[in-house]
């Protein structure tokens, strides 16, 4: 078992480095364009600078589905948290914490950062359901409750993300007209 988490690290650790390594490599000359005489302006220094944050930027995602994905395996390899079932299970399962309420919490928090990590909240919440239901496979008795609640968790963080960001959006352009219709 311990071999097979290692050459799962090993994978997602290559997969994550290699963007890296290539753009730390030499450019060949038939991508790069001669450099004017008067040397670099402003506008091309800014450029590649945007040009490498958007890079990063999209490696970020990459990084949350490895994440996610890397958990699920896990559990299902090395049976972190075993269910053997064998209760009546329901929305309000008898145990010392509120479980549902903590599925959804904790799903609701990871798709969060899924989108804070610049994935689209509709994707982050397919990945955190997806994963919260191969958890549940993992543990041996799978809950449809506690798949429900990851669900709803995921699903209810990913709505607030899009009205945050719609309600942002429609600020921030009616900032922009209120400064168009200024006289200068």
């Amino acid at each position: 078992m311990v071999t097979r988490l290692v050459a799962i690290t090993a994978l997602a650790f290559l997969l994550l480095a290699a963007p890296r390594v290539r753009a730390q490599q030499a450019s060949s000359a038939s991508d790069t364009l001669p450099a004017p005489a008067a040397g670099p302006t402003n506008a091309a220094a800014t450029a590649a600078v945007g040009a490498s944050r958007v890079e990063r930027r999209d490696k970020l995602p990459l990084v949350f589905y490895g994440v996610l994905g890397s958990a699920a395996v896990t559990a299902a390899v090395f049976h972190v948290d075993p269910d053997s079932g064998g209760y009546r299970d329901g929305w309000t399962t008898a145990t010392d914490f509120p479980d549902k309420a903590v599925h959804a919490l904790a799903a609701w928090a990871i798709t969060g950062i899924g989108v804070d990590l610049g994935v689209r909240p509709r994707y982050a919440a397919l990945a955190v359901c997806g994963a919260g239901t191969a958890f549940e496979f993992a543990q041996g008795y799978v809950s449809p409750y506690d798949i429900a609640a990851d669900c709803f968790g995921a699903v209810g963080a990913a709505t607030w993300q899009s009205w945050r960001a719609k309600r942002k959006a429609r600020a921030a352009r009616e900032r922009r007209e209120r400064r168009e219709r200024l006289p200068p």
